[in-house]
């Protein structure tokens, strides 16, 4: 058991010679000073405000269920249209190749 508390002193020593170091004082200084409670109460008053920004412009979307319902049914549709118009526009594609590729052979004939 003397292993322990040889490890619990070491340990000890280490943590007391951390906390005495001067970076490691003057950071704890400024953790309780006033300088940096008053910048915390800054950066909370912030990101409170950022939030009720954010709150207010989505709120101002407000929509009742039935209406955000039919908004996701027509966004889905939409997309599906696209990749249909896609697919579309991709087969349309390999069409006209095939048509360029068969007047060639037939202007070689």
């Amino acid at each position: 058991m003397a292993g322990g508390r040889d490890f619990k002193r070491g340990s000890a020593e280490i943590l007391a010679d951390l906390l005495s170091e001067e970076k490691v004082r003057r950071v704890r200084e400024y953790v309780r000073s006033e300088e940096f409670r008053a910048e915390r109460e800054r950066l909370k008053r912030e990101a409170v405000d950022r939030l009720k920004e954010l709150r207010e412009r989505y709120a101002s979307r407000s929509r009742s269920p039935e209406d955000a319902a039919r908004e996701r049914e027509l966004n889905l549709r939409l997309a599906e249209i696209e990749s249909e118009a896609a697919e579309l526009r991709l087969r349309l594609s390999e069409l006209l190749e095939e048509e360029e590729r068969l007047r060639r052979e037939l202007s070689g004939l």
